[in-house]
Parts: structure tokens; C-alpha cells; sequence
């Protein structure tokens, strides 16, 4: 199957929420996916010029539990890339010749579909080598020990097998709304979920971003609660239960609010079904 070419504008807004939130996800790539034990980092000029310019995602100058000293070089991709191992062996020969210390570098794919890229050349005068990590062969719940919402979201790339689509895309959420600092927040990171999960089959993108209009059009919060008639809030969720077909429908929305932590009083208000029936969902 011919793979998807995403647009430079779709490129643009995936790099954006990667180097946003890219210092509070360092950690948790750094101990869980690249399985690296490092006592310290120290920054250093993420510019490379000589014969042009390049600039690396992420350069840090670190020094693992045994006293080893080197250059740690990230790249985040979104789509296989014929010529990334030519751009690793560039940045590899730059970054040597700028520190003058080892360089371990490696290519983090989130993308869709499977790996196709080159990880080594060997030719009679040189020989290079690079590591590529796919995200969805790690755990999602390591992105989820992180108390930063700015981490918790990459779990929506990470690997559901465990737990299953709904339960993963639940726990996700609930984890995002109960780290953020308040509403304003939540919705900001929603946001990058819901630009991250396009990254995901068709499927769990739809059932993503049916659990994050829930949480949207639910709104728990008492001080919006004070300034918005809350009938109008109960009859918008009557409204899309009987649109998606009366009591099926009401209780896959109950369940998913359940999931997402909303009180089992205000689910019995919007979908109808009775309070002893929603606690045994």
C-alpha cells in the first residue's frame, strides 16, 4: 500500500507540538524509550553551520551513571524519509567535528504505518550507523507517569495493546484533565491530542475525538456551571443521544463519561439513564 504524503502545513503543526512540549517529554524518552541511565545534561547550541545550516531537533550534551560524556542527538519523524540516513551522517560528521566528544543519535518515528528507513551506510570508505525507535512499540502508561500534561499526551502515539483502544484513549484523557491547571489548560492540550491523533488509524482518531467532544460539551467545571444555564447543557446531550439512536446510544455516552470522571449525578441528568444503572456500568 502506497504510504499517505503528508502536506508541509500537517508537518508543521505535528514539529510545532513536538518541539513545544519537547523539555518536559525529554525525560521520559530518555529513561523509557531510548533506555539511557543519565546523572546530567547540559545545553549546548542547537545551531550547525559549515557548509549550510542545520538545526538538529534536540542536542544535549549528557553524562550517563558511568561517567560516559556525549552528544545526544533526537529527530522526531512523521514520515519515512528515504534520505534521513544521508541527514543523520551530516549531523553525526558536524556534531563530531563542533564537540569532539561521542555522538549517539537516534530517529523517533510517529508516524503511520511501518519503518522504512536506512539505518546504517556501508560503503569501502564509510561506514555509519543510527538508531530508529517507532513509538508505538512502547507502552502509552509510560508517557502517563509523567505529572506534566505536556508529556501525557504523546501516550495517544504510544502502544494500547494492554489495555485496548477505549480504555487507553480514556485513561489518556482522564490523565491530561485531572494534570492540567484548570480548564483553559485542558483545552490546550485536547487540542494537541486531537492534532496528534491524526498521526493513528482512522479508528482510534474517531473515537478520540468522540471522547474529547464529551469532555468538551460536558463541562463539569462550577464556575462555568454559574454562568451557563445548565438545561441547555443537559438537553444538547439528549439531543445527540437521540440523533445517535435513543438508549444505545445514551449508554455508550454514559460510559464514556463514566471513564472520563464526570459525577455519576450529572451522566444520569444528561443521558437519562438512572443513577443505580450508571454505577453498575
Amino acid at each position: 500500500m502506497k504510504e499517505e504524503v503528508m502536506s508541509p502545513i500537517q508537518g508543521n503543526k505535528y514539529d510545532k507540538i513536538v518541539k513545544e512540549n519537547m523539555e518536559s517529554l525529554l525525560p521520559v524518552v530518555i529513561k523509557n524509550i531510548l533506555d539511557l541511565d543519565i546523572s546530567d545534561t547540559e545545553e549546548i547550541p542547537g545551531e550547525l553551520q559549515y557548509t549550510k545550516e542545520r538545526k538538529p531537533d534536540l542536542i544535549k550534551k549528557v553524562t550517563d551513571q558511568n561517567d560516559n560524556t556525549f552528544v545526544l542527538h533526537l529527530e522526531w519523524q512523521t514520515q519515512n524519509d528515504k534520505n534521513m540516513v544521508y541527514r543523520m551522517a551530516e549531523y553525526a560528521v558536524m556534531l563530531q567535528r563542533k564537540y569532539r566528544i561521542p555522538v549517539k543519535q537516534y530517529v523517533i518515528f510517529i508516524g503511520k504505518g511501518k519503518v522504512t528507513m536506512s539505518t546504517n551506510l556501508d560503503f569501502e570508505n564509510l561506514k555509519f550507523w543510527y538508531h530508529i525507535l517507532s513509538l508505538k512499540n512502547f507502552d502509552y502508561k509510560f508517557f502517563l507517569e509523567s505529572e506534566d500534561p505536556a508529556t501525557k499526551i504523546f501516550a495517544i502515539l504510544a502502544n494500547f495493546e494492554k489495555d485496548g483502544e477505549d480504555k487507553a484513549i480514556a485513561n489518556i484523557l482522564q490523565e491530561v484533565k485531572t494534570s492540567a491547571d484548570g480548564n483553559l489548560q485542558q483545552s490546550h492540550f485536547y487540542n494537541q491530542l486531537k492534532v496528534l491523533g491524526k498521526l493513528r488509524n482512522d479508528n482510534i482518531n474517531l473515537k478520540l475525538n468522540s471522547m474529547i467532544l464529551s469532555v468538551e460539551t460536558f463541562i463539569e467545571d462550577e464556575d462555568y456551571l454559574k454562568n451557563v444555564e445548565s438545561d441547555i447543557i443537559y438537553k444538547r446531550w439528549g439531543e445527540i443521544a437521540e440523533a445517535k439512536g435513543e438508549a444505545k446510544a445514551q449508554k455508550k455516552i454514559a460510559i464514556n463519561m463514566k471513564a472520563l470522571g464526570v459525577a455519576t449525578e450529572l451522566i444520569a441528568r444528561a443521558t437519562n439513564i438512572p443513577v443505580e444503572e450508571i454505577e453498575l456500568l
